[in-house]
């Protein structure tokens, strides 16, 4: 339930002075076929859905060198939950943020993606086991920054997402609900090193807090929230590689949702594992995405000990957009609550986008 690869635009020239701006509108749609593991999907042969439209807007004004990004979707693939984001339907913004370069670096306020890891190559199946901490797109500010072969950035997030949402989009339904509680005031640092041409490795860092939604309209910051995760990325070749090992560590105590429940004095603990493989053949991408989470919570081994999934697929460019078929088995899932639960899944999708 992902990304875009390189989304199309088209440049207007709509400016009265076309040397003091650059803008450009560019837009998408996708939609996708699912076959389920199950007697009623043998017979139906899958379902068509989660069809989304897409909305590319960025402007840079070359005067005083600020700029602004946005993608806005509409649609049931919009990859948002409407009963826990600030919208109400399903549809939002997946990114909006304006910034400005620097000669040292640049600067993003607004909705920007959190620089924690690396996120998954797959298209639909999505973050899988690494959820909550892989594509995350939150509201603050963050600086970014390049020294020789060094790059680090330092981030600030308010919150999660616009008002009380608790929808990132595209990988959401694991900080909480509106009923429960969004993450918040979270500091993030995050640096890579180019060890080699073509090989990076890096290190990221998270901690903030969980405001209540559910005790009083004063929305008090009662739970806490870290994680942490060292990384590798290459290539060889047409072969890449991607590598990470994630920690993470919730703690809902004092949150109102949670009173007199056994989560209301346990720290929810897990570690994450990923490993993603992928092949390019000429306009051939093929991947595989390993994903693993094992419970390290004291004394409450969440709902199961350990879970892996895998996703397996590839896509193919024709031109204006791209086709993937993509495989995704599991057994076992994250929660809302950052926990690890059990659940045994077989799907096939098969999707396809068009930019334009």
């Amino acid at each position: 339930m992902k990304k875009l690869r390189l989304p199309l635009a088209i440049a207007l020239a709509a400016s009265a002075v076309p040397a003091m701006a650059s803008d450009a509108i560019s837009g998408g749609f996708w939609v996708n076929h699912a076959l389920y593991n199950t007697e009623a999907e043998e017979v139906t042969y899958g379902d068509t859905n989660y069809e989304a439209l897409i909305l590319y807007i960025d402007h840079a004004d070359e005067a005083s060198g600020w700029k602004f990004s946005s993608e806005f979707r509409l649609g049931k693939g919009a990859f948002t939950d409407p009963a826990n984001n600030n919208t109400g339907g399903h549809y939002g913004f997946h990114k909006a943020w304006i910034g400005k370069d620097f000669e040292a670096g640049s600067v993003k306020i607004g909705k920007s993606q959190v620089p924690f890891g690396w996120k998954t190559t797959n298209f639909w199946p999505g973050d899988e086991l690494l959820g909550g901490y892989a594509d995350q797109m939150d509201v603050g500010v963050k600086w970014s920054s390049d020294v020789s072969k060094f790059h680090y950035d330092v981030a600030y997030y308010h919150v999660d997402d616009f008002g009380n949402s608790t929808e990132t989009m595209d990988d959401g339904g694991h900080w909480g609900t509106t009923a429960e509680y969004q993450k918040g005031q979270t500091f993030v640092l995050n640096g890579s090193y180019e060890v080699a041409d073509g090989h990076k490795v890096g290190a990221s860092y998270q901690v903030g807090k969980l405001r209540d939604l559910a005790g009083n309209a004063d929305r008090p910051m009662e739970g806490d929230h870290s994680a942490a995760v060292a990384y590798y990325e290459g290539s060889f070749g047409a072969v890449g590689l991607k590598a990470q090992y994630v920690i993470t560590e919730r703690d809902l105590s004092g949150l109102a949702a949670f009173a007199g429940t056994a989560l209301d004095d346990t720290k929810i603990k897990n570690d994450r594992r990923a490993v993603t493989v992928t092949y390019a053949l000429n306009d051939f991408l093929f991947y595989v995405d390993y994903t693993n989470a094992e419970s390290k919570t004291d004394d409450y081994k969440d709902t199961v000990g350990s879970a892996d999934s895998w996703a397996p697929g590839f896509s193919y460019d024709y031109g204006p957009g791209w086709f993937y078929l993509e495989y995704v088995s599991n057994d076992g899932g994250i929660d809302s609550n950052g926990m690890v639960f059990n659940k045994e899944d077989d799907y096939l999708y098969l999707t396809v986008d068009y930019y334009f």
